[in-house]
């Protein structure tokens, strides 16, 4: 059997004696372990601490002292520092049920000391006393054995096996008043109870169906008022991250007592302690709001599970979930859009982990998380492209419109300019009022000048030609005539 206590409900307070005080009940396993705190003031910082068992304070029967501590079923450890001396029980039996003491021995004096009751439960456990206030809710885990894993639960009203009326099984599940569900990998069962009224109070049972045998069952007191109550959270479930810490607050009714913070299955922490299982634990008892604040630092994976405030005959339980922290890779798309005036506009897309937050947004960036991207999104991003287009389009024609305008000008300031433009044909072409003569490209110069030379010179001397063929022509006329 795992030797590990699972239920370990304190309820702080004094019998007798303002000096000593300790938890007023315990419940443990059968066949496990249960280590109970001792807190004591300065004075008794160097008397012997002892451990005795017994229903009356005179007749207590000793079993360890500090200044002769043992090890083996019992064993006792004084810390004076923190001012608290811790005694471990081990191999626990039905037989260790009963009551003991926590005990200072005073020279010269009257010892001074406080009762705890050990319960030592085989099969189911709980808490034992729950304060609610009317109209609210409350969740109650009942823990159980491994044994009973794939045995049906179940919840019902009354303190004994027969005497107790069901409500609800883990078989039959219901949502509505009462709901339960059972969890067997954490060997847990949880009853959750809402729209509570003052006629809902009283005693309840958490048990385990044993076919062929009696069940096995715990009982839990309900008292639901109709005023504040006596001990409250103000959330039972806390969720948390590895890494990170996690703030509780209980708020209680009585201020002159010690106030405790409990893991199932570990130890305890008080304001003047500061660590639960070697987790440094920062406690805060503010007497005048009657608020007893802690915060876990640090959080690792194993601090997930059900943790108790206690003060005095009450507790509330709160379960803790830590996250394993997931690392997120983002990819960013950043597109420059460049406009004339050489000014750019800059819009940066990145996508965050869901459920973060955009940080913040500067003077040419806006950062959009990935969890807003829905229809109005591409909307707005289709808005601001068109938008920059038609800027785009309307520079473009501004600037074609100022360009023809300032050749005009041109034109009408130099009438007699010429225009040079070039034709498919490679050819220039010099455009005037008066007409269009059609020349070569300018590397062509040298040769047209030389072609046209020679042009003119065969034209004059074809006109030469001519002139002197129609002279010889005329000259033969003439003496024909004169032969005649």
């Amino acid at each position: 059997m795992d030797p590990l206590m699972l239920l370990f409900l304190l309820i702080a307070g004094l019998t007798g004696a303002d000096s000593v005080s300790t938890v007023s009940w315990v419940s443990a396993w059968r066949g496990g372990s249960v280590t109970i705190p001792c807190f004591y003031g300065d004075r008794y910082k160097t008397c012997v601490k002892y451990w005795c068992k017994g229903r009356l304070w005179y007749l207590c029967t000793s079993i360890v002292h500090s200044d002769s501590p043992k090890e083996g079923k019992v064993s006792i450890r004084d810390d004076p520092d923190q001012r608290v001396f811790t005694v471990t029980i081990n191999n626990l039996t039905a037989e260790d049920s009963d009551y003991y003491w926590c005990g200072v021995k005073i020279s010269g004096g009257s010892d001074a000391g406080v009762q705890v009751y050990l319960s030592v439960t085989d099969g189911v456990s709980t808490v034992k006393e729950v304060s609610v206030q009317e109209g609210g809710s409350v969740t109650i885990p009942c823990f159980y054995e491994d044994r009973y894993k794939t045995h049906v639960k179940y919840w019902c009203r009354g303190y004994f096996g027969d005497s107790c009326t069901p409500i609800v099984h883990s078989d039959s599940p219901q949502e509505g008043k009462v709901s339960v569900r059972d969890d067997p990998d954490q060997r847990v069962f949880t009853l959750t109870i809402n729209n509570l009224t003052v006629w809902d109070s009283g005693y309840y049972s958490c048990g385990v169906k044993i076919c062929g045998a009696s069940d096995v069952e715990d009982q839990v007191h309900l008292s639901v008022t109709g005023g504040s109550p006596l001990l409250s959270v103000d959330k039972q479930e806390v969720t948390s991250v590895e890494g990170n810490s996690v703030s509780v607050q209980c708020r209680y009714g009585y201020s002159d007592s010690l106030k405790l913070w409990c893991k199932i299955g570990g130890s305890c922490a008080s304001e003047r302690s500061g660590s639960l299982d070697g987790r440094p634990v920062l406690i805060r008892d503010d007497r005048v709001n009657k608020v007893f604040s802690l915060t876990m630092r640090g959080l690792e994976r194993k601090d997930t599970g059900w943790y108790w405030c206690a003060d005095r005959d009450h507790q509330i339980p709160v379960h803790i979930t830590v996250n394993q922290t997931t690392t997120t890779t983002t990819s960013t798309e950043h597109t420059t859009v460049l406009t004339p005036g050489s000014t750019s506009v800059s819009v940066t897309i990145k996508p965050s982990a869901p459920g973060s937050t955009p940080t913040g947004v500067n003077d040419k960036e806006q950062s959009i998380p990935e969890t807003a991207s829905h229809p109005g999104l591409f909307l707005y991003v289709g808005l601001g492209l068109l938008v920059l287009l038609l800027v785009i389009i309307i520079i473009f024609i501004t600037w074609k419109v100022w360009d023809k305008h300032k050749k005009k000008t041109a034109r009408n300031q130099h009438p007699g300019s010429t225009e040079m433009r070039l034709n498919p044909d490679h050819e220039r072409v010099a455009v005037y009022r008066t007409g269009i003569t059609r020349r070569a490209p300018p590397d062509q110069d040298g040769e047209s000048k030389n072609v046209i030379k020679c042009s003119r010179q065969k034209k004059k001397k074809r006109k030469g030609e001519g002139v002197r063929g129609n002279a010889a022509k005329n000259a033969d006329v003439g003496e024909r005539q004169q032969q005649v």
